[in-house]
């Protein structure tokens, strides 16, 4: 407490000589305000850097590409604009005391050997996200609203995942979440426009991405070191999504596309966007909407298996299939999405309002083939489910002048929910499903041949309906207070401060219905003639069969998949005996209720010293109080039927100083050194934290949650070199993390007590766990060369990735000399879930004469999916090389076609156990193509 005081007397006292500083010299000095426009199109430039030749002050154009330079001596100077790919102007200009100078800076595209160049759609990506990454005062990678669009990506995701150091967690074929640097999605905030996106996931704290089309944002920016202004809680990085406000003059862009998914051989993907902005009452009030619309076919062949591992006579250990699971899903993915922003120009400010609403509506039937070899049965079963997720992010802010002082505050309201409305799921058994009892384990392929393949013989052994949904809502209020200050000409900057207060609710309800044990054949009995019975007993599979289902060319024609089954006829069984289905009482204690309180406040300040150095020092204070409500049941029977359920509470509060420090240094025009340390945090998973006890005697679980789990702590090192010219941008960079108290589920067997060989799984805390590794990146074009060569521009990244943490290992060991059982309860070393060791993007376009062509390819090395509890079983994802295309060609003015094709290659989704010899998942979408057009007025 002592040292909390110390702190905050000392920043109170450094904000109190600053603004006395400030108010000494505000009315002695003057102020530079304009706006850096393209001559030719007169758009505003995002990102120029504007400086005052021979001193520290200066300043980066905002979005619309306006600046304001305060604190100027009287006098005459040269300013001087910079951007990469124009000509750099230096223009005098007379400041008088108390006078403030309004400029409109025209800036011309390049000359090369005599000509102007060209701006193309492709150069002008390529020199907007060039430009935000060299003028931020941290460490940044941004994709370009240019460059998104002339991507085929199908969502948000996909679009990060070809920055550097950035992998992707895929789901139907689709990017759905981002790793930054190694470490999983939950370690990294979604923002929109500043504000922070709720989590969609039942059990973290991560966000689905593949619920935005990238049609409705209008950038996308990666902080991979923070500034203390920014949410403490993004230990990879903080991923916002920008939604822009309207540009001058009355635009309209419309988009439209029609597709073929290869893996189904059919036609009907479909997306189609239209935005529409103009300013109006003498440019004051700007309105800008934005829609979208998408249907895609994310249908696979699919093949997953699980093993255990035993030992031979000799002690030998070994991997064994126990399941093997032959799977055709049929997937439907309908995507839409609006924003909308408003903003009034205000005396000394502005007020915007944005508004961005995304919903994704999965509609899916999987049919599934099971041989458990372990138990010598097959099955068959199907799930026909409709998920939905929708994410709405509300925002009203303001920045305004007041004097020397500049105020920025903001206010959100934001929220997320996946529902599952309609679950249902049915099992069938085949009785003696292999031949002979036995099956000769030689891997996936040979199995299948072993099964029966009886029909006559396969029953009806159950069935569930399991809705569920996740909501969670913010509402966040912040203030910001920022004092710019000269000391001489050549030391100036800014201090800043602010506070903000975001309040999270969080539920989740989980409910499944299942036919008790026996409970389908009784039906069956009891409707005589209704249905054909396996032996009068149970009721039969023909009696669900679709006779016209096929699944031709499964998994690439290595497997046989004959047998469907009718999702509508397994509906009606539900709608018709609905009332036979009990309540799962064993779900219910998933069930759980959350507040979450975090208050934050900062001080930083920028110093300049010259024009060459650089120093962002700063600290940040977070306060977390949470509560929490969950179930608490000791359950015993088939569903759980008897036992109580109580309600059981919890909660904790902590507080954590964040200090921050950046370091930029121009050692030569053209040559950037970026240095940073930051100290960030991650709160633990949400249902780590809910305080439930389940314990299920039948299967001798015991499940327990921990109100009392630290949140992991993160030091953050980063050292980054630049350079950069005309002709694009070079960096390399490195980067250490240090994570302390990482929080993992531990799976243990109890030895004694009243639990005795009872399956304990508990969420704990890990120790020391580390990230490292490199990232290059080159942004460049070849506009030197003579024509036709000069419309190539190359966009290509790598990224090497190391990591270290600590997993249980738990084993009954035989100790000497009594060489009794002893539980061996320690850790093992191992990868960062999540974290692939390789990652390169390569992207190469070109532009001329209304033809625009990019190729691209993405890599992800091989990276730990799940943790087993030894190293045999531990689950690796296999590297993959993904190839997209993209062509367009403009017809006239603002019209044109173009044609997308998606996966060119037909990369499946791989996964193995150990080696790549046990294979765990192979999944094939095919490729998808699409030809569309294009229309801006």
């Amino acid at each position: 407490m002592r040292k909390a005081t110390i702190r905050c007397s000392f920043l109170a006292f450094v904000l109190c000589w600053m603004s006395y500083t400030v108010l000494l010299y505000g009315q002695h000095v003057g102020t530079i305000t304009g706006t850096v426009v393209d001559a030719t199109t007169r758009e505003g430039l995002p990102a120029a850097n504007v400086r005052i030749d021979g001193t520290a002050l200066g300043t980066a154009t905002d979005a619309e590409g306006r600046f304001r330079i305060p604190n100027i001596p009287p006098g005459s100077f040269t300013i001087i604009i910079s951007y990469i790919g124009y000509e750099t102007q230096r223009l005098p200009v007379s400041i008088a005391a108390g006078s403030t100078v309004n400029l409109l800076i025209r800036m011309k595209p390049s000359i090369i050997e005599g000509e102007e160049v060209v701006v193309t759609a492709l150069l002008e990506g390529q020199q907007r996200a060039i430009n935000q990454q060299l003028t931020s005062n941290t460490i940044v990678n941004v994709v370009s609203s240019d460059r998104i669009r002339e991507l085929p990506d199908q969502n948000a995701a996909e679009s990060l995942g070809r920055l550097p150091g950035i992998s992707v967690e895929r789901s139907g074929g689709e990017g759905q979440k981002v790793i930054v640097r190694g470490l999983s999605p939950k370690f990294n905030s979604i923002t929109v426009n500043g504000e922070r996106l709720p989590a969609t996931e039942g059990n973290d704290r991560s966000v689905d991405l593949s619920a935005i089309s990238p049609d409705v944002i209008a950038g996308i920016e990666v902080f991979k070191a923070l500034t203390p202004d920014k949410d403490g809680d993004a230990v990879g990085g903080t991923v916002n999504l920008v939604v822009r406000k309207a540009p001058e003059g009355m635009r309209t862009d419309l988009r439209w596309q029609y597709g073929f998914n290869n893996q189904e051989r059919e036609f009907g993907q479909y997306r189609g966007s239209i935005s529409a902005s103009d300013r109006f009452f003498d440019h004051a009030l700007g309105v800008m909407v934005t829609g979208s619309i998408q249907r895609a076919t994310r249908s696979s062949d699919l093949l997953t298996a699980d093993y255990v591992f035993k030992s031979d006579n000799q002690g030998v250990g070994m991997l064994e299939i126990d399941n093997l699971n032959l799977a055709d899903r049929l997937e439907r993915r309908d995507r839409w999405g609006v924003s909308l922003a408003v903003d009034k120009d205000l005396l000394g400010g502005n007020v915007l309002l944005s508004t961005f609403l995304s919903r994704t509506d999965r509609k899916e039937i999987t049919r599934r083939k099971r041989y458990r070899v372990g138990s010598f049965t097959v099955e068959y079963d199907i799930r026909d489910r409709e998920v939905a997720t929708v994410l709405l992010s509300n925002t009203l802010s303001g920045k305004h002048q007041w004097g020397v002082f500049e105020f920025d505050w903001q206010g959100s309201y934001s929220r997320s929910k996946q529902l599952q409305p309609f679950s249902h799921y049915a099992r069938f058994q085949e009785v003696g499903g292999f031949k002979d009892g036995l099956v000769d384990d030689q891997g996936p392929t040979v199995i299948p041949q072993y099964a029966r393949n009886d029909l006559s013989s396969t029953w009806f052994q159950y069935a569930t309906f399991n809705p569920a949904s996740t909501l969670d809502a913010d509402l966040t209020g912040q203030l910001n207070v920022k004092i710019p200050f000269r000391l001489v000409d050549y030391v100036a900057g800014f201090v800043k401060v602010g506070a903000k207060h975001r309040d999270k609710n969080r539920e989740r309800d989980v409910t499944e219905y299942r036919t008790p044990f026996g409970e389908v054949g009784r039906i069956g009995r009891e409707n005589p003639g209704k249905y054909t019975m396996y032996r009068n007993t149970e009721i039969l599979i023909e009696n669900f069969l679709d006779r016209s289902f096929k699944a031709e060319r499964f998994l690439n024609g290595q497997y046989d998949f004959p047998v469907g089954l009718h999702k509508d006829l397994l509906s009606d069984f539900y709608a018709t005996y609905r009332s036979r289905y009990m309540l799962n009482r064993f779900l219910e204690l998933e069930d759980y209720t959350a507040g979450e309180g975090i208050t934050g406040a900062y001080f930083m300040s920028e110093i300049n010293i010259g024009e060459k150095l650089m120093i962002l020092p700063g600290i940040r204070y977070e306060r977390t109080k949470n509560d929490y409500r969950g179930n608490f049941g000791q359950l015993q029977g088939n569903l759980g039927e008897n036992g109580a359920i109580r309600d059981t509470v919890g909660g904790q509060s902590y507080e954590e100083w964040l200090p921050m420090v950046h370091l930029r240094y121009k050692i030569v025009p053209g040559l950037d050194v970026r240095l940073a340390f930051t100290r960030t945090l991650s709160r633990p998973d949400y249902f780590n934290l809910v305080p439930f006890v389940r314990i299920n005697y039948a299967e001798q679980i015991y499940d327990r949650g921990n109100p009392h789990i630290k949140h992991t702590k993160a030091r953050n090192y980063d050292v980054f070199l630049s350079t950069y010219n005309e002709y694009g941008l070079a960096t390399l960079g490195g980067f250490y993390k240090t994570l302390d108290d990482i929080d993992y589920i531990k799976t243990i067997r109890l030895v004694g007590g009243e639990f005795n060989a009872f399956t304990l799984t508990e969420p704990t805390n890990g120790a020391r766990s580390k990230v490292y590794g490199f990232e290059i990146d080159l942004q460049t074009n070849f506009r030197f060369l003579p024509s036709p060569f000069d419309g190539i521009v190359l966009n290509a990244n790598y990224s090497r990735i190391w990591s270290e943490t600590f997993f249980p290992y738990f084993e009954i060991v035989r100790r000497p000399p009594t060489f009794r059982a002893t539980p061996l309860d320690t850790v093992r070393a191992g990868r960062v879930p999540g974290q692939a060791d390789h990652i390169a993007n390569v992207s190469l376009g070109y532009e001329k004469g209304g033809f625009t062509g990019r190729i691209s390819m993405v890599y992800q090395g091989a990276s730990l999916r799940t943790v087993g509890q030894r190293s045999e079983l531990d689950g690796y994802s296999n590297a993959s090389y993904r190839w997209d295309l993209t062509v367009s060609q403009k017809i006239y003015k603002g019209t044109g076609l173009f044609l997308n094709v998606n996966n060119l290659s037909n990369q499946p989704e791989d996964a193995y156990l150990g080696r790549v010899s046990y294979p765990t998942r192979e999944e094939f979408f095919g490729w998808t193509a699409d030809l569309g057009f294009r229309y801006t007025f």
